[in-house]
């Protein structure tokens, strides 16, 4: 069966060119992204590019840094480690938070990206299984009900999902261990007290952090 056909505004097409030039390796991480430059590969106009990294900024893909211009995401060993340690606390404090405003139509639609998520990984497609596990976070923080934690969060874990999609690819089963891992959470969110659930979130967030630190810095050992 033919899958309908989307329409696209221009902007988004920007967006996907440059988005998969930096999954592909064509932009490597740190690289500086010069708008005149790219509008011109592209046959568009600067301030079109300029929305569209706007948008790959609000996605993790690139940086912006005072007086270093639009850079591919790229992060360090250290940095990583620290974003993690951060995003641990922050997490554990949104679901608890999550849990006080959590209705059934809320918990039906954690479960439907956790569907997501585990056809992705089914399928191994790391692309949609990240935007899937994005999603399902940004919901958790969403809940939380603070502007401020989410916008904490937006800053802290929002790269590192991006970063990691641009350098390494997960085993399958690696997939599919944390869709369940995420399903554990979802049930869970009713019947434990805070306490546990901070501790299952944490279990949520860390579960891929020394594996990706060691698949993307071999040369530290254990990637620390």
């Amino acid at each position: 069966m033919l899958k309908l056909i989307q329409p696209i505004s221009k902007k988004d097409q920007v967006v996907l060119t440059i988005k998969e030039a930096i999954l592909s390796g064509k932009f490597a991480p740190g690289a500086q992204l010069i708008e005149s430059k790219i509008a011109q590969q592209l046959g568009t106009g600067i301030p079109l590019v300029r929305e569209a990294l706007i948008e790959l900024e609000h996605q993790g893909f690139v940086q912006k840094t005072p007086y270093k211009g639009t850079t591919v995401t790229e992060l360090k060993p250290d940095e990583i480690a620290q974003m993690f340690r951060l995003r641990g606390e922050l997490e554990a404090l949104a679901v608890v938070w999550a849990k006080e405003n959590a209705e059934a139509a809320d918990v039906d639609a954690l479960v439907a990206l956790i569907k997501r998520m585990e056809r992705a990984a089914a399928e191994h497609n790391p692309e949609q299984f990240c935007e899937a596990d994005l999603a399902f976070h940004r919901k958790v923080w969403e809940l939380s009900r603070n502007p401020y934690l989410v916008d904490a969060l937006e800053r802290v874990v929002v790269p590192l999902f991006a970063f990691f999609l641009m350098k390494y690819t997960r085993r399958r089963e690696a997939y599919l261990e944390s869709a369940e891992t995420h399903a554990r959470l979802v049930e869970a969110l009713p019947v434990l007290g805070a306490a546990e659930l901070r501790e299952l979130m944490r279990e949520v967030t860390s579960g891929w952090q020394a594996d990706a630190l060691t698949l993307l810095f071999p040369e530290n050992g254990n990637g620390a």
